[in-house]
């Protein structure tokens, strides 16, 4: 008997990839684990005075095909909030080293899942592996280093909001389809993004709520870049429906059309400006389709109707003719009904539209 008791205890006290460990009370959570191959054992710490969780995680990344993190967890159905200040224990760790708020359908290294991930760098974006075994895709947040993120799942979409010290939540732009049946996990994680390395941040302020979202949807305009890598960035976001986008002939701003008027921001964000005179972007073909300044590619924008349906960005090559996907979205012939293309080719601008009930 004695020996059966050791075992078990071992059983549940050694690290286990992408299995639940028992541990210390966890606040919000039920579990913890340690997702994909990691060579140091993650671990959590459960503050209940100060309704902090002090996350230590491995793992080489959490990009393309599979995660290695640890991963602090709840079982859930329907729709989710999950909201948290996010703070990284000591400096010049690795850049990319990722403290995120995360959906997820299992604890597969390759699962489908979402997340809103804190860079050690400062950048912050909306990630997501749309079906299992799939490369992850991201969208950018224009703000760097926010103290506070929330991410939502409302049916199968997912949003993320940010925050500076002292400010309220503002929604960051964009969205990610990743459909998930129930119950699926949400939760907390850290990724060293060094195989051989341990990193920690500290989540506090943490709110979870799976209570159903009330009131009417509110429409938001978010203005996209992507460059032909595939990493989309927001530059702008805003209530209303805002279409027409297209560079400056310099490609430093962005121009775009709200209400009948024509304005401006710069490439890297900021407050529009309302613009007069100059020429009007020339009407969008009837295939929505777009060549490059060089005449070798053709961006077009896939969809059925007019409006805000689940659509694809895509650029063709004439050259060897084949296609490369550049983003889902959720769009219509506002989304680019201008020239995308930045003068050197190398990025497109186009507007995605959200109806979130916030």
């Amino acid at each position: 008997m004695r020996v059966i008791l050791i075992c078990l205890s071992l059983a549940i006290c050694a690290p286990l990839g992408g299995r639940a460990q028992t541990a210390a009370p966890l606040g919000l959570f039920e579990g913890h684990a340690d997702v994909g191959t990691v060579l140091h054992a993650g671990s959590v710490k459960y503050d209940a005075a100060r309704g902090t969780y002090t996350i230590s995680g491995s793992g080489e990344n959490m990009w393309f095909a599979s995660d290695a993190f640890q991963f602090v967890w709840k079982k859930v159905s329907g729709d989710v909030t999950l909201a948290a200040d996010i703070s990284f224990i000591g400096s010049g760790g690795e850049e990319h080293r990722k403290a995120v708020l995360m959906v997820r359908q299992s604890l597969d290294a390759d699962s489908p899942y979402a997340d809103v991930a804190r860079h050690g760098n400062g950048l912050t974006s909306l990630q997501a592996r749309d079906e299992k075994s799939a490369n992850t895709a991201e969208i950018q947040s224009a703000v760097s280093g926010p103290v506070r993120v929330r991410i939502a799942k409302r049916g199968d979409y997912f949003y993320f909001w940010v925050a500076g010290k002292g400010q309220d939540l503002q929604f960051a732009g964009g969205s990610m389809k990743v459909p998930l049946h129930d119950p699926f996990y949400v939760g907390l994680g850290v990724c060293s993004h060094n195989k051989d390395a341990v990193e920690t941040a500290v989540f506090s302020n943490v709110e979870l709520s799976t209570a159903a979202p009330s009131g009417s949807p509110v429409l938001y305009s978010t203005l996209e870049t992507v460059p032909l890598s595939g990493d989309r960035r927001v530059v702008y976001v805003t209530p209303g429906r805002i279409t027409s986008a297209t560079w400056t002939a310099d490609g430093k701003a962005l121009i775009f059309e709200r209400d009948g008027r024509r304005e401006q921001i710069p490439l890297a964000g900021g407050t529009p400006e309302i613009i007069t005179g100059g020429t009007a972007p020339p009407p969008a073909p009837a295939d929505l389709s777009y060549h490059s300044p060089d005449g070798k590619q053709v961006a077009s924008l896939s969809f059925t109707g007019t409006e805000d349906r689940d659509t694809v960005l895509q650029v063709a090559s004439l050259a060897d003719n084949t296609t490369k996907l550049l983003a889902k979205l959720v769009g219509g012939r506002g989304s680019l009904d201008a020239p995308p293309w930045s003068p050197d080719g190398l990025r497109l601008v186009f507007v995605s539209y959200q109806h979130l009930v916030p």
